[in-house]
């Protein structure tokens, strides 16, 4: 095999790395384009997610968590399918499945009132959903493996990797030809997917001692890769470019030149079927920029999340909107002379506010000292008769989770709003109650109380009533989906 044999590939792995620099990783979170590559050697997994539950054993995916992953599986099924369809050699390795559940999004109400019951509907998600041409998946591992008559031409490349390649899956589906099984059986451990174009291989993964093919270098203080697993690297090149080349020989086809594509040569059903792609296209077109004003919407629907981490700008445009919830008519003040973060009033009274948002520290001294300044200078303005009622709005270890942070205001911030019987608020208090009024927008009483709160705290932290409704909640799993056929 020759240098200049092998560099006319590029190889793409996705989900895991290989040592050398021949291999080009994509993590599980990326929305790259498989199409870019000649090889692509992927490896199904759920990537990062968080879990704070759990649902029949298995861990239960976070709401954000749920809608990102089932995004990242549909999206690599969908460019495993086209680099498929578009001739390239796809190479999915078989790791023992990951299994979790996530939430749909659904939810089924009973009851009303304070009485009311919100069941949200989950459903069991596997790592192999970003996988076409699997039906079942099972957990199973072994080192005893057989090359079939099917498989021959595997075989310079379970010669070379047999060692490194034990089976953690068998599998069923919808395949060309069994290239492995479990040895003394007939449980499939390789397969080739059934395909017009491309190739799909279904192959044990690669394993590999840490201890042989990774190092620690004290210069650079980071891991590397050892000389062992470097020459490992080009081996297995070699040995993916000799596979790549004996399919394409086996399969070689003459590209149409142009001449034979003149309309004196074509078929009639090749023009229907061209507009029917232009029609796909354009369908295709649209469902882009839906997706993207709905990804902007779901951007803005979670914009009092800001109350939790924000700083700055973000920081004091939650803070606007979680008041209007609290039926404040809320808004940022700029005369070209005074410049406050808040001016909020309500039939209660007028409210005058000043946002801090710190890392690592508590809201000291100085922010309440500005806020008294911007008190003075607002009731000096000739529109202005009352003194305001003075509000701090602190969020404090702002990038901590929420139960491990400190105080939010120091000793000295309190003791100076005691004095100017201006209310501290911690911004995450906002969070709870502004989130139920924006999901149960007509219950004006809880609002109301939510302002009297802040009017009634002299020096005081604000402490917000509970949403009123006791609301149950509990989780039921999905009716599973329909098989689908991705080609």
């Amino acid at each position: 095999m020759t240098l200049l044999s092998m560099a006319k590939y590029r190889i793409l792995t996705v989900g895991f790395d290989l040592p050398g620099g021949d291999f080009e990783y994509i993590p599980f979170d990326s929305d790259q384009t498989l199409l870019d590559a000649d090889i692509i050697l992927f490896e199904p997994t759920l990537g990062r997610y968080n879990s704070v539950e759990s649902y029949q054993g298995r861990s239960l995916l976070t709401e954000h968590s749920s809608f990102a992953i089932k995004e990242r599986l549909n999206h690599w099924r969908s460019e495993i399918v086209s680099a498929v369809n578009a001739g390239r050699l796809v190479i999915v390795f078989l790791p023992k499945p990951e299994i979790c559940f996530r939430y749909t999004g659904d939810r089924n109400f009973s009851g009303t009132g304070r009485s009311r019951v919100t069941t949200n509907i989950v459903a069991e998600t596997s790592s192999y959903e970003s996988v076409p041409n699997l039906d079942r998946v099972v957990a199973k591992s072994g080192t005893a493996i057989q090359l079939t008559d099917g498989g021959r031409y595997l075989g310079p490349y379970w010669s070379e990797l047999a060692s490194y390649c034990p089976y953690e899956a068998e599998i069923e589906g919808s395949f060309k030809r069994v290239l492995l099984n479990a040895k003394g059986g007939d449980r499939i451990v390789g397969a080739e997917g059934s395909s017009k174009n491309g190739i799909l291989l279904f192959l044990p993964p690669i394993r590999y001692s840490e201890d042989d093919f990774v190092a620690y270098d004290e210069d650079s203080k980071s891991h590397g890769w050892t000389p062992e697993a470097l020459k490992f690297g080009k081996r297995l090149l070699a040995t993916l470019v000799a596979l790549a080349d004996s399919i394409t020989t086996t399969r070689d086809k003459t590209p149409e030149p142009s001449w034979a594509m003149d309309s004196d040569f074509r078929l009639a059903a090749e023009g229907e079927l061209e507009v029917r792609i232009s029609d796909v296209a354009s369908r295709l077109s649209e469902l882009q920029a839906d997706k993207a004003s709905l990804e902007t919407a779901l951007k803005d629907e979670g914009s009092l999340r800001g109350l939790l981490f924000e700083q700055g700008t973000p920081l004091e445009l939650s803070i606007l909107e979680a008041l209007e919830l609290f039926g404040f008519d809320a808004e940022p003040f700029d005369d070209g002379e005074s410049e406050f973060d808040a001016v909020f009033v309500s039939t209660e009274g007028r409210c005058l506010g000043e946002a801090e948002g710190r890392n690592n520290r508590a809201i000291n001294i100085d922010k309440l000292s500005q806020l008294e300044r911007n008190l003075q200078e607002d009731f000096a303005r000739d529109d202005v008769e009352d003194y305001a009622k003075g509000v701090l709005f602190g969020n404090a270890y702002r990038l901590k989770p929420i139960d491990e942070r400190g105080e939010f205001f120091t000793t000295k911030c309190i003791s100076g709003a005691k004095r100017a019987r201006a209310a501290l608020v911690r911004t995450p208090d906002l969070f709870g109650p502004a989130r139920y009024l924006k999901e149960n927008e007509l219950d004006s009483e809880y609002a109301k109380a939510c302002r009297q709160a802040i009017f009634a705290a002299d020096g005081e932290v604000v402490k917000f009533p509970t949403a009123p409704i006791g609301e149950e909640s509990t989780i039921a799993e999905a009716t599973p989906p329909r098989k689908q056929n991705d080609e």
